[in-house]
C-alpha cells in the first residue's frame, strides 16, 4: 500500500502526493553518489599514504644497515674496523718514478641487511680535471671458503675487478686478485687503528716473490665535528651529502 507523505496548497485545496519506489530513487541517489565519491577519495588517500610509509625513502636508505650480521661473527670485526668516513692523501707512483699526489674520501659502510660492506672511493678534482673519480667495491663472506670475495667498479672506465682475501693478524686485510697478464694485484689495509691506516696498491710478475708498490693512500678518520649532525657517517651519510 502506498503511504503520503507530502502534501502542499494548491487553490485552496489540500494536495496529497504518494511515496513511489521511483521518487524514493531520485530523492537518494545524489546523497548516494557523493558518499561513493568521498569513500573512492578516503580510500585512495589511504592507499596513497601506505605506499609512502611502507616503502623505504631512497635506495640509499634501504642499502645502509646499522651494523654486521649476527651470521657473520667475529668474521665482521676486520672491515668492521675501517666503517666510517676518512680523510684521503692519495700517493700513485708510476714507473717512471713519477709521484702523483691527490686528496679525497673514503667511505665504508654495513650494506644488505648487515651481510656485505661497500666502500666509495672519492678522488678530488686536480690538475686541468674538473671532474672527480668516484668508484666503489661491495666485500662479501664466504662461510664454505671461509675467505672474504670483494669486486671493485671503475664506472668511467668501465672496469671491474674481482679480489678474495681475508685477514691476517690483528691490524691488517689482504686481498688478491689474479690478472689476465699473468700478475697478481694485491690490496692490502695495512696499520689499522681507531683514528687511521695506510691501504696500498701493490703488484707481482713473479707469483708474490716480490711485490711493485704502485699506490699508497694514508687514511685519517674524519671525527663527528666535520660531520653535518644530522647525516652521520658511513654510506648512509655520505649519499645524502653528495
Amino acid at each position: 500500500m502506498r503511504r503520503p507523505v507530502l502534501c502542499w496548497l494548491q487553490k485552496g485545496k489540500i494536495m496529497t502526493k504518494t511515496f513511489t519506489p521511483r521518487i524514493a530513487v531520485w530523492l537518494l541517489a545524489p546523497g548516494l553518489l557523493a558518499w561513493a565519491a568521498l569513500s573512492i577519495s578516503e580510500t585512495a588517500g589511504a592507499k596513497k599514504h601506505a605506499l609512502t610509509t611502507d616503502r623505504p625513502a631512497d635506495i640509499a636508505t634501504a642499502l645502509s644497515a646499522f651494523g654486521p650480521h649476527a651470521s657473520l661473527g667475529d668474521e665482521s670485526k676486520p672491515l668492521g674496523r675501517v666503517v666510517g668516513t676518512w680523510d684521503v692523501e692519495y700517493a700513485d707512483f708510476l714507473k717512471d718514478g713519477t709521484v702523483t699526489h691527490r686528496s679525497g674520501e673514503f667511505i665504508v659502510g654495513w650494506v644488505l641487511d648487515g651481510r656485505a660492506v661497500q666502500d666509495l672511493w672519492i678522488v678530488d678534482p686536480s690538475g686541468t680535471g674538473k671532474d672527480r673519480e668516484v668508484y666503489t667495491t661491495v666485500y662479501y663472506f664466504e662461510p664454505k671458503s671461509r675467505a672474504w670475495h670483494a669486486t671493485f667498479v671503475d664506472p668511467e672506465s668501465a672496469s671491474v675487478m674481482s679480489f678474495s682475501g681475508g685477514a691476517a693478524g690483528n691490524d691488517r686485510f689482504l686481498l688478491e686478485s689474479q690478472n689476465t697478464n699473468s700478475t697478481t694485484t694485491r690490496w692490502s689495509f695495512n696499520d689499522i687503528r681507531s683514528d687511521s691506516f695506510v691501504w696500498r696498491d701493490e703488484q707481482s710478475s713473479d707469483g708474490g716473490k716480490t711485490w711493485r708498490l704502485k699506490s699508497e693512500y694514508h687514511m685519517k678518520r674524519r671525527t663527528a665535528t666535520h660531520l653535518r649532525s644530522d647525516l652521520g657517517a658511513g654510506l648512509l651519510g655520505r649519499w645524502f651529502r653528495l
